[in-house]
This record gives structure tokens, C-alpha cells and sequence, in this order.
């Protein structure tokens, strides 16, 4: 689920003003928008980055959104501006830097290092990250070229800064948020609104996916089929929903607060292998399947504790905390086990990108202030009335 906001968007750049800054803890509140929440920013790692060094209340500075708003809490900011298309970042201040990414392997690290040097536009930075597919050369660097062209245009508009607080970069579309985070896979479906999006996102992609790769983009001859809204209405109330059933027959319950998300595995009316020690693992097993799907599914980040069902052999324990690692290192970007509690609680962290679905399709419940529980009436009508009286009398 891609959601473009009215409010902030991930790598929006902004013209802000440092409102308040936080010596004990090293942060700054820089204001983007009248009206709206100031953006968080770290000073430890930013005051060498950015065209300024300004870190006086009352300054301007050019910060890039990193993180988006979540309930009461205002964007992450970062004064590391760059401009990015998937593994490619082009940086507009470090001009000196050229970061290739150690998991690409020695060879293939030194010579995209040299590669990098050749092809880096002056006075602006290039990073490359690992990708999972063989990257082509001549395609690198026309999107290179693309990201410089762009780099170049942010450039002049922060030259030509107007009065604080403003947006300096584009409003994102939403063709733009898609691109930049599906790798297109062999055979990929892309269903537009439109003739004219359909040929905008084809230019779009004529250097973004490789020739081996079948992309097939549609667009609607109506402005909206008849059940569209009810169809897609069902979907997201089926997704938000905490309970999800197992293929296997068992289920899971997935509860969300701030600080956390639990998750609870429950074996229902599973019962086909012979013995309980395969019940239990077969359960666990499909759980964590159906864990990760809904982990992506909702976009959940953070700190994330899964009880499974209690196994006493060692052996499937192991067996299940590799298949489960297996599983995030496949399916989740930057997301790592980080211990089994003494009563056998999985904990488990994910790097957040962007907002989950219940921050996007929820609000706090107005009778129970988010609780969870809508409070019922401890006392009875005529107990509370005449106590409401004694109140009056003896106040």
C-alpha cells in the first residue's frame, strides 16, 4: 500500500526555520508548514551536511523528510538532501562522496567504485546499493543522468529561496511513490486511470526496467467501474481486521498499540499430523508464513513480539527461528531477530518506511480514547444520581 499524503511525504524537501532546539538530547524542531507539526532533526549527524551550517533558533535551514508523521509525532528530517530511484541516491551537498554498498562483494564493489568516479556528476555525491538483479551498465547511467537533471533543478530552486517556511521539491505523484519502490518483476501488471497516465508512466519506465521484463499497463475506458469503491472498501476492512485465519486451520491475532505490535499464534481446530509435537510445529510454521504476508501486507514496523505456540523439543524450536529468519531476510528489508524472552516471546525489529494501515484507514475510538474497550457504566443510573445530589448538597 503506497499512500501520498496531503501533509508530508517521505523525501519532500522543505525550506524550514529551526523553532526550538533541545541541547540535552542534541535535536532541533524545524517548522515546514504553517499550521502544521514541526519536523524532528537529529543535529549529531547533520551539522556538517546541507548548504549551511545553521543551528541557531530562528535559522533557516534546507531539510529533506525521511520519515513521515505518525499520530502525535512530526516528521524525521535530515539535512542529507539527495534525490533517489530505488538503489541509485544522488547527493547534493557531499560532493566528494561515492558510497557503493558492501554487500555488492569485493570484485564487483571496486570496480562500480571506479565506475562511480567516471560517471559522477560534478559537485554532487553518488551512492549505489545492492540490488537483487545484475545491473546493466548503460542503464545505470541514464538514470544517473535523470537523478542529475533533477538534482540540478532542486538546486536553482533553493538559489532562489523565498520566504521560510516553503516546499522546495514537487509534490510526489503517485506514479512517481510506485516507481520508485517495486522493482518490476518478469511479468507485472500496472492499472492506471487514464490514456495519458498509461504513456507517462511507459516514458517513465523506459530506463527503469530491464528488456527481459514484461510490464503491462492498462487504463480504464470509464472514469470508475461500477463496484470499484465497494471492492476496494471490503479489502481494506478485511486487512484491518486483527484476526486472520490459517490455511492450516489455526490462527493468528495481531494487536497494534504504540509501542509495540503483539501477535498471537492459536492452533483453533488444527489437529492432522499423529502426534502434538507435529500439530505445534506445523501451526508455527504456517503462522509464520502467513506473519511475514501480513507484516507486509500492513506496512508494520518497529517492535514486533510474536507468541508462538509454546514446543518443548530444542530441535524445532532452532528449526523454526532459522525458517523465520529466512523469511525476513526474503521478504522484509532491514528486519532482524533479536531474542526469544525466558517464556518463549519472539522479538523482532523492522526499520519503518512510511505509514502502516492503521495509521492511514484508523482513528482514536471517541468513546474510549483509543483504549481499545468502550467503557460501560460502572454504576447504576439512580446510585450515580443520588451521589451526584449528596455532591451538591455536601460540596
Amino acid at each position: 500500500m503506497i499512500n501520498i499524503q496531503a501533509n508530508y511525504n517521505t523525501d519532500d524537501i522543505y525550506l524550514g526555520k529551526i523553532t526550538n532546539i533541545l541541547e540535552s538530547i542534541n535535536v532541533a524542531f524545524i517548522k515546514l508548514e504553517e499550521w502544521r507539526k514541526n519536523g524532528f532533526l537529529v543535529l549529531e549527524n547533520n551539522i556538517s551536511s546541507g548548504p549551511d551550517g545553521n543551528n541557531n533558533v530562528g535559522d533557516e535551514v534546507i531539510v529533506q523528510i525521511i520519515k513521515e508523521e505518525i499520530s502525535n509525532k512530526g516528521p524525521t528530517v535530515s539535512k542529507d538532501i539527495n534525490i533517489k530511484d530505488r538503489e541509485i541516491e544522488i547527493y547534493l551537498y557531499n560532493e566528494n562522496t561515492i558510497r557503493i554498498n558492501k554487500n555488492w562483494g569485493h570484485k564487483n564493489k571496486q570496480s562500480l567504485g571506479i565506475f562511480g568516479r567516471l560517471i559522477k556528476p560534478k559537485k554532487l555525491g553518488l551512492s549505489i546499493k545492492k540490488t537483487e538483479k545484475r545491473i546493466d551498465l548503460w542503464e545505470l547511467v541514464c538514470r544517473i543522468r535523470s537523478l542529475t537533471e533533477k538534482s540540478l533543478v532542486v538546486k536553482e530552486r533553493i538559489k532562489d529561496k523565498i520566504t521560510s517556511p516553503c516546499l522546495i521539491s514537487c509534490r510526489q505523484e503517485i506514479s512517481d511513490a510506485i516507481l520508485k519502490k517495486i522493482i518490476i518483476q518478469r511479468e507485472t501488471i500496472i492499472i492506471v486511470e487514464s490514456r495519458d497516465q498509461a504513456f507517462n508512466i511507459k516514458k517513465k519506465l523506459e530506463y527503469t526496467s530491464s528488456k527481459r521484463n514484461r510490464v503491462f499497463i492498462e487504463y480504464w475506458l470509464k472514469r470508475e467501474p461500477g463496484n470499484y469503491k465497494n471492492n476496494v472498501n471490503y479489502l481494506i476492512r478485511k486487512i484491518l481486521n486483527s484476526n486472520t485465519k490459517l490455511s492450516t486451520g489455526g490462527h493468528i491475532v495481531i494487536e497494534k498499540t504504540e509501542a509495540l505490535t503483539s501477535i498471537d499464534v492459536n492452533s483453533g481446530s488444527f489437529n492432522k499430523p499423529r502426534s502434538s509435537r507435529e500439530t505445534i510445529l506445523w501451526i508455527n510454521l504456517a503462522a509464520t508464513k502467513e506473519i511475514i504476508n501480513q507484516l507486509r501486507l500492513k506496512n508494520i514496523s518497529g517492535i514486533i513480539v510474536i507468541d508462538f505456540i509454546g514446543m518443548i523439543n530444542q530441535d524445532d524450536q532452532l528449526l523454526l527461528l532459522e525458517y523465520l529468519s529466512t523469511q525476513l531476510q526474503l521478504n522484509l528489508t532491514e528486519s532482524k531477530i533479536i531474542q526469544i524472552s525466558e517464556i518463549g516471546l519472539v522479538e523482532v525489529t523492522k526499520k519503518r518506511e512510511g505509514k502502516n494501515m492503521y495509521d492511514i484507514f484508523t482513528k482514536k475510538c471517541p468513546k474510549c480514547k483509543g483504549m481499545g474497550h468502550v467503557k460501560k457504566q460502572i454504576l447504576p443510573n439512580k446510585i450515580s444520581t443520588n451521589f451526584l445530589e449528596m455532591n451538591s448538597i455536601y460540596g
